[in-house]
């Protein structure tokens, strides 16, 4: 059935489209006679979600120019838009349809760790700087428009069609900049207490108000990191500069993406974990997380931290330490003037041996998540984090609802690193966060897009902290492929994570 011709536009499950689009499932409404729905593209025999509003709404133009300028943007982390146009007095507006869950879904039994809601806001508002670098905005953001698919990916939908469906225009890019970078800080307030600060209405419960302020996140929910709390109250514009830490505010979703990932964010600073076990001197400690410290969902209180009289006792073994190395360190001189010159060959100055393995210098990074089912990319814009120098800044992949293997969605994901020119390769040391990484060193002389382009020559199982993958023997390439075939579990999924890579050779 089509819709009629007389004005008197009757959808209802089972109205065909333009002979093409079986409308299934009403979904909700937007503003006054917008509807949205589950379909059917009986052309290509595929779900895609549909947009629907009158033809004679004052922003039906609005609309359908949203709509095709949403189409070029390439970003693979909003829903494309696949169709627009109007026929028989109804606008309409085709995009894909992912199976996937929003955010209001996902914080519908409690909000997110901070980790996941870190990953998650920073995401988005990558997502945004890509978008606003092809000159279009979002401007409506809510929990609903966010979603994550079954193998980890974060998707944003309504991006512009929304706003002209409301009506909301910006008065310039950056008034849509600020807007924009509010809404993604508003999702990140979500994700870490489950209420939603935003004007725009939402299935979320609506954020306290303390006064004519919105609450901040560590009023709503203990243990929310310091650093966070300052940057998201400062980007909604609600920070009291009265007391407590106040970030600068933030005016563009690009500076928000950074400042997620900022060295310089307090809740960085390595906990001290009153428990771990001592590591041999060939095994470095595995490494903090480089989002957040971690912190006790129930409690709200940051594991590890020492307090009381135990930081009396820490900080005094601290210095009877640094007294006894300061005194062996003067006998040790003290003997050395007495007793002559040591020998040269234990010096650490001493130049290396002629032909010893160097630091590689790493040109470029990408990654591979070879396609199907992977889209091609896993987090590339990420991907330079890994050779940066710093370890608290990591390259890390999606998260999994599987783990990678014969049983899972994917084989695995790998990060690429380019080194200019073909040079001999005879170790990889890579740094992982999290424990239980299996991982591949592979080359490769030019850059392809399969895992069969690149030859294995070394592998470690089960790893954690820094692990030296070293060849058998020296081994020419220009491209080394860290593959991952089995990542650490992170709060009922798995992530993996690296947060330094050394290659050496010559």
């Amino acid at each position: 059935m089509s819709p009629p011709n007389d004005g008197s536009h009757t959808l209802d499950p089972g109205t065909r489209l333009v002979d093409r689009y079986l409308l299934e499932e009403p979904l909700g409404q937007a503003a006054e006679g917008t509807t949205y729905w589950r379909a059917n593209d009986e052309l290509l025999d595929r779900a895609v979600g549909l947009c629907l509003l009158q033809g004679d709404s004052p922003n039906a133009a609005r609309v359908l120019s949203a709509a095709r300028r949403a189409a070029a943007v390439t970003d693979p982390r909003f829903l494309r838009v696949l169709d627009a146009n109007d026929t028989d007095g109804v606008v309409y507006v085709v995009s894909e349809w992912v199976t996937a869950s929003n955010l209001a879904d996902l914080i519908a039994d409690r909000p997110l760790t901070a980790g996941h809601a870190c990953d998650l806001a920073t995401e988005v508002a990558n997502a945004l700087d890509a978008a606003h670098r092809q000159g279009l905005s979002h401007l409506c953001l809510t929990p609903e428009h966010v979603l994550r698919t079954s193998h980890g990916q974060v998707k944003v939908a309504g991006l512009a069609v929304d706003a002209a469906v409301r009506g909301l225009i910006a008065a310039d890019p950056a008034d849509a900049a600020v807007r924009d970078a509010r809404g993604a800080a508003a999702i990140l307030y979500t994700a870490l207490t489950g209420r939603w600060p935003g004007a725009e209405p939402s299935a979320v419960a609506a954020a306290p108000y303390d006064g004519d302020r919105v609450c901040s996140p560590r009023q709503v929910r203990a243990g929310v990191p310091v650093d966070l709390d300052a940057l998201v109250s400062a980007t909604l514009g609600t920070a009291r500069h009265g007391g407590g830490q106040v970030g600068e505010p933030v005016r563009t979703p690009a500076e928000l993406a950074r400042r997620l990932t900022s060295t310089a964010a307090t809740s960085r600073i390595p906990v001290v974990e009153p428990h771990s076990e001592p590591h041999g001197d060939d095994t470095p400690p595995p490494q903090p997380s480089p989002y957040l410290a971690p912190y006790d969902d129930e409690g709200g209180t940051h594991r590890g931290r020492v307090v009381g009289p135990l930081s009396l006792l820490v900080g005094l073994v601290l210095l009877v330490g640094l007294g006894l190395a300061g005194w062996q360190l003067f006998n040790s001189d003290f003997a050395g003037l007495n007793n002559g010159p040591s020998d040269p060959t234990s010096s650490a100055s001493s130049p290396p041996p002629s032909g010893a393995a160097a630091k590689l210098r790493i040109a470029n990074a990408s990654t591979l998540d070879p396609a199907p089912p992977g889209d091609g990319e896993e987090n590339t814009n990420r991907a330079p984090l890994a050779y940066d120098g710093d370890e608290t800044t990591v390259w890390n992949t999606n998260i999994y609802q599987q783990q990678f293997g014969p049983g899972g969605l994917k084989k695995g994901v790998g990060l690429v690193l380019d080194l200019g020119s073909r040079k001999d390769v005879s170790s990889v040391a890579v740094t992982l966060v999290g424990a239980g990484t299996d991982l591949q060193v592979r080359l490769a002389d030019n850059q392809g897009s399969a895992l069969g382009d690149y030859t294995k020559v070394a592998a470690s199982t089960d790893a954690s902290g820094r692990v030296v993958l070293t060849l058998d023997k020296p081994t020419q390439g220009r491209y080394v492929l860290i593959w991952l075939t089995k990542l650490p579990s992170v709060g009922g999924g798995y992530r993996g994570q690296i947060s330094e890579v050394v290659i050496r050779g010559t």
